[in-house]
């Protein structure tokens, strides 16, 4: 499968609230032709685009998603943290943002992002609503930092590439891609280094970097061969 170089991180996290509606038409906007999206279960098994385990950050309300209803959370603004011209921005269900992405012509890197002993739970219905919902023959991939979560989604669509998620590169990231049968590597561009994206690219994957706002670091890392960016700032580094 092909990706753009540019990824939209949780939409366009610098222009919109992350991981809402109104997120994912700002990077199409911006020029985004893929983006990236959180999916996490409620209390209620509703899979839901957003990145914390706990709320405050990028809504009101307070507490444990995993122990709230997609009722309790629906009721809940996501946008006025952001500014006023977002106020009553809703958490969206993940269908609802397959559909709106889809329809704008945009691809997707779904993050499964469970609540911490939820990995596979979520993994197996974040892969249902991806079943259901995406029809789109857009780029498409699944990612994540939980390994038994990348090894739901290749036993259930293993049609579907995944994207192995590290931040460290700890021991043996590069066996684990290559077991979970990854097409990419997604690791976090401060730690990426140019001998990193070669062993990416000699056992046959994409070297992807997260999450890349200055030009600067994005220009170092495509010199060294790196091959898809994920940013905050799409209309920014779209300009390179």
């Amino acid at each position: 499968m092909t990706y753009p170089r540019i990824v939209g991180h949780r939409g366009a996290a610098a222009l919109a609230p992350e991981n809402t509606l109104a997120g994912f038409r700002k990077a199409a906007e911006a020029g985004a032709e893929m983006v990236e999206l959180d999916a996490k279960l409620s209390a209620d098994g509703i899979v839901i685009c957003h990145h914390d385990n706990v709320l405050g950050r990028t809504s009101t309300g307070e507490g444990p998603v995993a122990e709230q209803s997609f009722a309790a959370l629906r009721a809940l603004d996501a946008g006025s943290w952001f500014g006023p011209d977002f106020a009553g921005e809703r958490i969206p269900t993940l269908a609802e943002a397959l559909e709106l992405i889809a329809s704008l012509g945009m691809g997707v890197n779904v993050e499964i992002k469970p609540c911490p002993g939820r990995e596979r739970e979520t993994a197996a219905a974040t892969v249902k609503i991806v079943r259901d919902h995406w029809k789109s023959a857009a780029p498409f991939q699944f990612s994540s930092f939980k390994p038994a979560a990348l090894e739901v989604a290749l036993a259930e669509a293993p049609d579907l590439p995944r994207g192995y998620l590290t931040d460290d590169f700890r021991e043996g990231w590069l066996e684990d891609a290559a077991r979970l049968k990854s097409v990419s590597v997604n690791g976090n561009f401060r730690r990426y280094t140019k001998e990193r994206i070669d062993a990416v690219h000699a056992a046959g994957m994409k070297a992807l970097a997260y999450t890349v706002n200055e030009p600067a670091d994005a220009a170092r890392l495509l010199t060294d061969g790196m091959d898809i960016l994920v940013t905050d700032c799409p209309d920014k580094l779209l300009k390179l």
